[in-house]
């Protein structure tokens, strides 16, 4: 893996960015579609990553030659899992997808599963790498609200997080978990 390039596609601002919105939205669809949005392009910056290839997915590739490249959310997942990327992030994914084309479908539907919040979160606490590797019930987001001085913490662990934010603890569990595997 070509973690410069892997890193430089995976931009941290517009990661913390995605945490943020999260954080503050009310609504489950907005929420979704970010998450969404911030799984894309951890897929993208993994297939570019392993393959080498730092515009594979740019509108305007660097060589003129080569053509615009594009892909949808499945199949990048289905690319990443056969690139290396252990399964139970693909099977993972693959229903954040599903909750996502369920948002898509019914436009106020504005809840996500209890069974599949608990798949995605067994999934995610398989997956492990060689370094000790933190229980996903012990992780969490440190959020700062703009309205107040004080930060909190959101847990995993803790009955009263938020689901939407419980799934962004893991997604982003999931993408540490991964890149840890490709480190080691």
């Amino acid at each position: 893996m070509n973690t410069d390039i892997f890193d430089r596609l995976f931009d941290s601002d517009k990661t913390i960015e995605s945490i943020v919105t999260i954080c503050r939205s009310e609504a489950p669809l907005i929420s979704v579609l970010t998450l969404h949005l911030t799984c894309e392009s951890f897929l993208e910056a993994f297939i570019s990553g392993r393959l080498d290839v730092c515009d594979l997915f740019a509108n305007k590739p660097d060589n003129p030659d080569d053509v615009s490249f594009r892909m949808t959310f499945e199949h990048k997942n289905k690319l990443s899992q056969r690139l290396g990327m252990p399964r139970a992030a693909y099977d993972a994914l693959f229903e954040l997808n599903q909750i996502r084309n369920q948002f898509a479908h019914k436009l106020l539907h504005a809840e996500i599963p209890a069974d599949k919040t608990a798949k995605i979160i067994d999934l995610v606490n398989s997956i492990k790498s060689a370094e000790i590797e933190i229980e996903l019930s012990e992780e969490g987001i440190v959020y700062n609200p703009d309205n107040h001085d004080d930060s909190f913490t959101y847990r995993m662990s803790d009955q009263n997080t938020p689901v939407m934010v419980k799934l962004c603890i893991a997604y982003f569990s999931l993408f540490r978990r991964v890149a840890l595997k490709f480190a080691e």
